[in-house]
């Protein structure tokens, strides 16, 4: 069957006949017929050689690449509960260490041995092929109602987790307003890809003054889609920010990005590293700790989801579907057949929000 192949840690991907799935489905697994893939920075990184974690399953010198996904139930063992042939599913990424407390509970996220591998990233063949085959344990049911953009279940899990992080971690006290709501709070997400349009979805519905960040001005759909969910879009060259942030979340891994910003952050405000990268570097003094300690600001990095963060995502696509009419719809920019998909894996199109491949 065909597949998307890289050989990690070194740098390419190819197009490439590998072998059928080649074994019977046990009781309680799965065969899945894959309908579509989405495309990330992650799986970019790996194409271009600079994510040095990224490896094949053991005994073997290359990695089936993906890890967002959206598939169908073509089969399932006969001890499979709660799935039909026919039902649409998207497989959650990381696999515990079955060692830890953590793993053990459904919790391979905060995984303790760091023995988890990842699907199309880390020691687990991933989603961008014809078929697979999963455990029905690592299975979402996804509705039909949302199929169209279920594509975005993955990274929108992500998003999930960090928030419920925020808000039980926030707790420390009263955060906020004196109405009960949050609209006397700043969130500032630095980003617009689809992970920083998604945290200002996020925050935006549950009524936080909410604003995009980017070193540029945004390109139609980003004005279209930013408008729509109620935030605004800040060009950082031009535009001013809000004199106080309560809240700040760095999608892009990029340290003078965000760091400058720290001093904008208001008593007991949080902040959320969420983006990824290498080889950047921005000096941070001791005043800026100094800052940040004697203002109770909150600072933790976020990573990975479960399978109840997956669960409640399907939730969020559900209301925000028939709460902002084609928004999420938009945020799929370009869909690929997998033989083009190379071309868009070795380099971000201009104006991309999300590119899928879809096998269909």
């Amino acid at each position: 069957m065909k597949a998307l192949v890289v050989y990690p840690p070194n740098k390419g991907v190819e197009v490439k006949e590998i072998d059928s799935i080649g074994q019977s489905i046990s009781g309680e697994e799965a065969l899945i017929k894959t309908i579509a893939n989405g495309i990330c920075g992650t799986d970019r990184g790996i194409v271009s050689g600079l994510l040095k974690f990224s490896r094949p399953p053991e005994g073997k010198n290359n990695l089936v690449l993906g890890h967002e996904n959206l598939g169908q139930v073509i089969d399932k063992g006969p001890n499979v509960q709660g799935l039909s042939k026919g039902d649409y599913v998207v497989s959650i990424v990381r696999r515990g260490c079955g060692k830890c407390s953590n793993c053990l509970a459904g919790r391979q996220d905060f995984c303790e041995t760091g023995e988890f591998v990842e699907a199309g990233i880390r020691g687990l063949d991933g989603f961008m092929r014809e078929f697979y085959i999963d455990n029905a344990s690592y299975l979402v049911r996804i509705p039909n109602e949302i199929v169209d953009i279920a594509v975005l279940l993955e990274p929108l899990s992500n998003v999930v987790k960090a928030y419920n992080e925020l808000m039980l971690t926030q707790k420390r006290m009263i955060w906020w307003c004196k109405d009960g709501s949050y609209d006397c709070r700043n969130v500032v997400v630095v980003g617009s890809g689809p992970i920083g349009l998604l945290f200002s979805l996020i925050f935006s519905v549950q009524g936080f003054n909410t604003f995009v960040l980017n070193k540029r001005d945004p390109f139609p759909i980003e004005s279209e889609i930013i408008e729509k969910i109620n935030a605004k879009f800040i060009n950082a060259t031009k535009d001013q920010l809000p004199n106080v942030i309560d809240m700040l979340i760095d999608t892009s891994g990029y340290p003078p990005a965000f760091i400058p910003l720290m001093d904008k952050l208001n008593k007991n405000s949080a902040v959320i590293l969420f983006g990824t990268t290498g080889g950047e570097k921005f000096e941070v003094n001791a005043d800026l700790i100094t800052y940040l300690v004697e203002n109770n600001v909150l600072l933790f990095g976020s990573v990975n989801a479960s399978k109840k963060d997956f669960e409640e995502g399907v939730n969020y696509l559900t209301i925000w579907k028939y709460r902002y009419p084609n928004v999420l719809n938009k945020m799929i920019t370009r869909v690929v057949k997998p033989e083009e998909a190379p071309e868009v894996l070795y380099a971000k199109p201009r104006g991309e929000i999300k590119t899928i491949i879809s096998w269909v």
